[in-house]
């Protein structure tokens, strides 16, 4: 069983209390919980007093039976020490715990107080009681009080009087009180245990209310309104034969049973939509026959005439770049009739001149920008009437790792004063069927083209690999890209994205010219910023073959 993770479980949790059971439950545990413990404190209370009442009556019956015991055996209080057997007999350590009979009497004006008998052990240990309190009791009277002994003990101290007949003591206004302590310790214990029972059995009985209250709020609200949530989610879900079927006759019964009613209606008028959808369906069925058939015969126009516009699109890029090539081949000829022999002249004459031992070294050095300048001029031309030439290659096997080691002995100096580094990936054997000194040109255009992107250094990399439809290359360069608007341009006959002076915009043409003269293809993937990779096909001599033999 998998575990929930605390983020589930905390969305469980979440949920339950926003939950209508939980706000009841909640509320219910609350209440019962402060009627339980306020029922616990008002018995404890009543149970308490009902101990200290019992205690009470048991010493006032104790000091009225000692009185009638007194009345009964010594009424005119001669004998003491009878009287003190008679206390002690009734005085036990667990209610009654000590019996004390006074006298007080006026001796010459002044309150006299003597303790006749008592119960205890050591008799002159028992204190005296205050003259006044003696005095206050009226025939009959009984005083009762709860006090703490000197010993921290609960206790009813109860004053009772005793009446005699003898004349002359009643003359000398002579009274006889009797006083009883009844000690709570034997009830306290009770009571302690009492409490210690009510508050340890007090959490056992609010967890079984909360189990109670659980089970009740589970049984009658929580279940209820999840069948009722369950089968509206399943009636949203389009479940139609969703229904609650609480059997139930309280207010979520109801709900419950107006809800299946609304969804009895609801499925009858959902089962009503079906039919008429269905016949809907039938009459659109025939028309969307029709239709499908008048769209397949469109599509198949369609068809012919999109190949036709393809083929005329490409007729169009064929013959536009047959008219560049017109066009530069018209501009060779131009430049060989009305430039070419001028420019032979003044190269021959610069030529004189430079080897002119009379001539300063300033003049020397301009002659020798003039005369690069002519040099570059001729070799434009050159690859003008290069470009307006047909390219037929002369195929013949060309071991590639010769050629690219002598085209890297040739691109040497440039790459190292331009800072590029140049590696090469190809198998061995890798024998190609081509023509040599295209590939040279081919090669030298396109490391060209990467050098001037790099004008900060960087790398070429070129990758050889054999695939079924020959010799794939890739060459990569970590230049400054080709913006991608202009990326369908780059193969156009004098197009070029090079400073003025600086490139001719024949280079990937005559590229282009040659890859396709060898039956292949050329592409360039790049984006601004990110270098450019030129990937194009040769075809193996097998391949080559069988075209030649088409």
């Amino acid at each position: 069983m998998m575990q929930k993770s605390p983020t589930q479980l905390g969305l469980r949790v979440r949920a339950w209390f926003q939950s209508l059971n939980a706000k009841l439950f909640i509320l219910m545990a609350l209440l019962t919980t402060t009627l339980t413990i306020a029922v616990a404190i008002f018995i404890v209370g009543v149970f308490q007093r009902s101990i200290e009442s019992y205690a009470k009556d048991v010493a006032t019956r104790t000091a009225l039976g000692v009185i009638d015991d007194i009345a009964r055996m010594d009424p005119e209080l001669k004998f003491r020490r009878e009287t003190a057997e008679i206390l002690s007999a009734w005085a036990n350590p667990e209610s009654v715990h000590q019996i004390d009979i006074f006298t007080a009497a006026m001796v010459d004006g002044e309150d006299y107080v003597d303790l006749w008998a008592t119960s205890a052990d050591i008799p002159h240990a028992v204190q005296r009681a205050k003259a006044e309190i003696l005095h206050s009791l009226a025939p009959g009277e009984v005083k009762v009080d709860l006090i703490t002994s000197a010993s921290g003990r609960r206790v009813w101290q109860v004053y009772a009087p005793i009446s005699y007949p003898d004349p002359l003591l009643n003359s000398r206004n002579t009274k006889v009180v009797l006083r009883a302590y009844c000690n709570l310790d034997r009830w306290d214990m009770i009571w302690d245990k009492t409490l210690a029972f009510t508050i340890r059995a007090l959490p056992f009985v609010l967890i079984l209310e909360f189990v109670l209250l659980w089970l009740l709020t589970s049984t009658f609200v929580r279940r209820p309104m999840q069948q009722i949530l369950g089968t509206m989610k399943m009636l949203g879900e389009g479940d139609l034969s969703a229904r609650a079927r609480l059997n139930s006759s309280d207010e979520l019964g109801q709900i419950a049973g107006h809800f299946d009613v609304m969804a009895e209606e609801l499925q009858k008028i959902s089962q009503e939509r079906e039919v008429l959808l269905e016949e809907i369906k039938g009459f659109n069925s025939a028309l969307q026959t029709r239709i499908n058939d008048a769209l397949a015969e469109l599509k198949d126009k369609n068809t012919d005439l999109e190949l036709l516009l393809e083929h005329i699109s490409i007729l169009r890029e064929e013959l536009s770049q047959q008219e560049r090539l017109a066009i530069a081949g018209q501009l060779t000829s131009a430049f060989a009739h009305e430039v070419g022999t001028p420019l032979n002249l003044v190269n021959s004459h610069l030529q004189l001149l430079i080897n002119d031992a009379s001539l300063d070294k300033k003049t020397c050095d301009r002659l020798g920008t003039i005369h690069s300048q002519i040099i570059r001029v001729g070799e434009i031309v050159k690859k003008l009437l290069g470009l307006a030439r047909p390219i037929l290659p002369k195929f013949e096997d060309v071991l590639f790792p010769a050629l690219i080691a002598e085209l890297q002995r040739l691109w040497a100096p440039t790459l190292s004063a331009r800072k590029v580094t140049f590696h090469a990936q190809f198998p061995d054997p890798c024998l190609l069927h081509a023509d040599r000194k295209q590939l040279e040109q081919l090669f030298i255009n396109l490391v060209n083209n990467s050098v001037d992107a790099m004008p900060l250094g960087g790398s070429i990399n070129l990758v050889l690999h054999k695939a079924s439809r020959g010799w794939e290359f890739s060459l990569t360069d970590t230049g400054v890209g080709i913006p991608q608007e202009i990326i369908a341009k780059v193969f156009k006959p004098m197009f070029t994205t090079k400073p003025e002076g600086k490139g001719t915009g024949l280079g990937l043409a005559i590229c282009r010219e040659i890859i396709r003269a060898h039956g292949g293809e050329i592409s360039i993937e790049s984006k601004e910023g990110n270098g450019a990779t030129v990937k194009f096909v040769l075809p193996n001599e097998t391949t080559h073959s069988d075209k030649q033999s088409e």
